[in-house]
């Protein structure tokens, strides 16, 4: 179930068990991407219509970016080739989420990777970039690295990080990770329980650039059938207005 509230002046749609959990907003001052994947347009076999994505490989198949056949909600599925640091991601096009002007937003997914340990995933806001794993500059996002089973936030700015430890990853198993930012600060939540928070103060929260919804997956190790990371959903949805 879910109920409306206002939100400097616009309907927010929440979830009654989990009240952060914004699942949709409406009003001329909402900016908003709620995604479940169930008729994402595609151009080809790779790339979403919306999306700018961009393969990594270094073997002579592929890696791809696809919608799940057969999901009953709705999931989309990054999977690299079969060789070390091969991988994939896709961005929206267009960026129009802001924190600067402390406008209230949430940030959340279910996701899962196939596996916990050897990749590396991404999923959250950041600056147009085709090396969101290793190259990024700019934003705030979930991401594993590898070698590392840690879930973290991330706040970055101009190529500084402040990483928040949220939770341990499993093998093919979903965690839903949340951030709402209001009142100047980032809750943080995983799977429904808050776990830690991230000030706006912090000096790496990125304040200064026009952030897009990013996804994305590199192995960590060659395997048989590369790594997958699975996106159920995946909502941003920020109340363009200081009320």
């Amino acid at each position: 179930m879910a109920t409306e509230a206002t939100v400097n002046g616009q309907t927010v749609i929440r979830s009654d068990l989990y009240t952060h959990r914004w699942c949709d907003a409406y009003g001329p001052d909402v900016c908003k991407y709620v995604e479940h994947f169930v008729d994402t347009a595609f151009a080809g076999a790779d790339s979403p219509a919306a999306y700018t994505t961009t393969l990594i490989e270094n073997g002579a198949d592929e890696s791809t970016v696809a919608l799940v056949a057969g999901s009953p909600n709705g999931a989309i599925a990054f999977k690299s080739d079969e060789n070390d640091n091969d991988g994939c991601q896709s961005q929206l096009k267009g960026e129009a989420f802001y924190l600067a002007s402390m406008y209230p937003t949430y940030m959340g997914a279910r996701f899962k990777v196939s596996d916990a340990t050897n990749s590396d995933l991404i999923v959250g806001l950041a600056i147009t970039d085709t090396t969101l794993l290793g190259g990024l500059s700019d934003g705030i996002y979930f991401r594993k690295d590898e070698d590392d089973t840690t879930l973290y936030l991330v706040a970055e700015k101009n190529s500084l990080e402040t990483k928040i430890g949220l939770t341990t990853m499993a093998d093919d198993t979903y965690v839903v990770a949340e951030a709402l930012y209001q009142n100047s600060v980032v809750d943080l939540y995983i799977n429904g329980t808050k776990v830690a928070e991230l000030a706006n103060s912090d000096p790496n929260f990125p304040d200064d650039e026009y952030l897009t919804p990013s996804m994305g997956i590199l192995a960590g190790a060659a395997a048989v059938g590369g790594k997958t990371l699975t996106v159920d959903w995946f909502n941003v949805i920020q109340i363009q207005s200081t009320g």
